[in-house]
């Protein structure tokens, strides 16, 4: 079976799989370290923001229009949700269309 690579709602998905707990992690283990000066929380910041700049990164490269390939978010910011049309091209962005 020939695996498809990711659209632009799937990179929107990823993204937000891999940011939220990575954001989420560098609150919780700064917290920890800060409460209790343990060192060890050190090794959850730093994999909380790779994870974090993992879901960035695939933000960044996958979520674009699949007709113009044109960024569908204002770097650095990446969006809440896919808007319904490329602001570049117009053309309306749809799951079917990447299918």
């Amino acid at each position: 079976m020939k695996k498809r690579p990711l659209d632009c709602f799937g990179s929107w998905r990823l993204s937000n799989l891999l940011a939220w707990p990575g954001i989420a992690a560098v609150l919780l283990c700064g917290y920890l370290w800060e409460w209790s000066g343990d060192g060890r929380f050190i090794i959850g910041i730093v994999l909380g923001t790779a994870l974090l700049l993992g879901g960035l990164i695939v933000g960044w490269f996958g979520i674009v229009c699949p007709r113009c390939g044109a960024p569908l978010y204002q770097f650095p910011r990446l969006p809440r949700h896919i808007p319904r049309c490329c602001p570049r091209c117009g053309e309306e962005i749809t799951k079917e269309m990447d299918s």
